[in-house]
């Protein structure tokens, strides 16, 4: 006889997902969208922690920077990340080594 089988272990949202060298944990992911949580700019600890809280709990994939600018001209208003800084780099690297860390 076989052991039944319940929805958690046959949904395909909680199964793995392979798309050429990326794998993800499961089919369940966050869209970007614009927080608010930015600081002069940049994701700082409050922004990452967001995200890290969701890769924490088991999320396949996060995305963020919702509306981000990539114009150096363009107002930086309402906590939006500017990605025309190259400050934001070692903020980006840390964010990915932040959530990379839960999986």
């Amino acid at each position: 006889m076989n052991a039944p089988t319940s929805p958690v272990t046959t949904d395909p949202l909680l199964k793995p997902f392979r798309l050429a060298h990326l794998e993800l944990r499961n089919r369940i992911m966050s869209t970007s969208h614009a927080i608010g949580f930015g600081e002069d700019g940049m994701p700082a600890s409050r922004y990452q922690r967001y995200h890290e809280a969701k890769a924490e709990g088991g999320i396949g994939l996060t995305m963020f920077g919702g509306s981000t600018n990539v114009s150096p001209d363009s107002a930086n208003t309402f906590g939006q990340l500017r990605a025309s800084d190259d400050r934001i780099i070692p903020y980006f690297q840390e964010f990915a080594d932040r959530v990379h860390k839960h999986g």
